[in-house]
């Protein structure tokens, strides 16, 4: 890799040096002076201290931004004069309310919980409150790609996970090939399906699998906030402080029926009735007005900060997807995280040579959840394209800080190293 990084101080064509500059606007410069290496229709600058990893990156891979105080004292104040702190009190109910609107069901379907772990947990639980799944080597169906937070929600759920292999196309699972694994194997009681860095899921499919075989089905859309609406099957968002609308530590879930929502919000004050009976031991998931707070602040500021992340999902694929054979992944819903799927396998080597660049990258979900030790023992199927996903996709910076000039400044450090790590036609010839 450091003869790559040599190679672009040749004066040779692609790889010739301009005079030393100043930092590009917007840009942190680290060090005294700059090499400005020039490539068709993309300029990158390095610094001249290239073969030292950074201490830290000029580009981080995400910041988060939540409300500030300002926009959050109005409703604290509320807090203060009411002096109703949790237990589902008239912030968290009208939280709920507008994000009911947003999901478009009735505002009953749902529940803001703890996390989004807990809320998938609470799903299962339910499910198997409600008359299925209760056999003692109970499985669930899930990806590996997926964070592995799906995994850890079905082993504190009681049931055992059992990794399955994704689409290519879509990088979920597909429900006609779930359907035979579970005609061939009864133990499955319970499928959980990824929507992918806010991709929507297809309900109907597995509305209807869910129907006919008695299975539930829970839809992890940890990143999909943007993408979800309310359907035929539970699903569950994150409102994590990293996610497109984050609250600091926090979940919804939208349940397929108000029965459904009913046993959910239950289950998450552990399982206890109006009477204060527990026929089902649940956990402590309930989310207090505090946070409560921050999602109504982080909801009044939510259109502008979709158009921030969409017009800079629009710069990055203008710039980068078609070239070098780099995909920029563009769902049908915004996310926090901006993926690209690289032509070969070479995510690890490119996040390095980007680090040396200071640009910093994420593989959001790593290996794969079978990669994972406390995880590797579980049951899976062969995973090829789990395989070659972990292999070729990387999380590039993104986030609310990021402006014009260093988005360019990724997309073209990413295009320059693309382009030497990937072999000219003529290669070998």
């Amino acid at each position: 890799m450091l003869a790559f990084f040599r190679s672009l101080s040749r004066s040779d064509g692609v790889g010739s040096v301009a005079e030393k500059t100043r930092a590009p606007e917007g840009v942190i410069d680290p060090t005294p002076a700059w090499w400005e290496i020039r490539v068709p229709s993309v300029k990158i600058a390095l610094p001249d201290t290239i073969e030292s990893p950074a201490a830290s990156p000029d580009i981080p891979v995400f910041r988060p931004r939540l409300p500030s105080a300002d926009r959050l004292l109005p409703y604290l104040r509320e807090i203060d004069a009411g002096r109703w702190y949790s237990n589902h009190g008239p912030l968290l109910d009208r939280f709920e309310g507008a994000l009911a609107e947003r999901f478009a069901v009735a505002p009953e379907r749902v529940i803001a919980v703890a996390n989004a772990t807990a809320g998938l947990s609470l799903c299962l639980l339910a499910a198997r409150a409600a008359g299925g799944g209760n056999r003692a080597d109970g499985l669930c169906v899930l990806p590996s790609w997926t964070h592995e937070a799906s995994a850890i929600a079905v082993v504190r759920a009681g049931l055992t996970p059992w990794f399955h292999d994704v689409d290519e196309a879509s990088w979920r699972l597909d429900p006609d090939r779930v359907a035979d694994e579970i005609r061939a194997d009864p133990r499955v009681v319970h499928v959980m399906v990824t929507a992918p860095f806010g991709a929507r899921v297809p309900l109907a499919p597995w509305a209807d699998l869910s129907e006919r075989t008695g299975i539930g089905v829970t839809i992890d859309a940890a990143a999909g906030f943007d993408g979800l609406r309310g359907g035929p099957v539970d699903a569950v968002v994150s409102l994590h402080a990293t996610k497109i609308l984050g609250i600091g530590e926090g979940g919804v879930v939208v349940a397929r029926d108000a029965a459904r929502a009913s046993l959910i919000r239950r289950l998450a004050r552990f399982g206890l009735s109006e009477d204060r009976v527990i026929d089902h031991a649940g956990m402590n998931a309930k989310l207090s007005e505090y946070a409560a707070a921050v999602g109504l602040a982080a909801l009044d500021e939510w259109p502008a900060r979709r158009a921030g992340f969409a017009w800079r999902r629009e710069r990055y694929a203008n710039r980068l997807d078609g070239r070098n054979g780099i995909r920029v992944w563009r769902p049908e819903g915004l996310s926090s995280s901006l993926m690209v799927r690289l032509p070969g396998p070479t995510a690890v080597e490119t996040a390095e040579a980007l680090r040396r660049l200071g640009i910093e990258t994420r593989r959001w979900w790593h290996a794969g959840c079978h990669r994972q030790p406390a995880l590797e023992g579980f049951p899976r199927r062969p995973l090829p394209v789990t395989e070659a996903l972990a292999e070729s996709v990387l999380g590039l910076p993104y986030h609310g800080d990021l402006d014009a000039a260093a988005i360019d400044r990724v997309a073209a450090a990413l295009l320059s190293v693309s382009a030497a790590s990937t072999p000219s036609p003529s290669a070998g010839t």
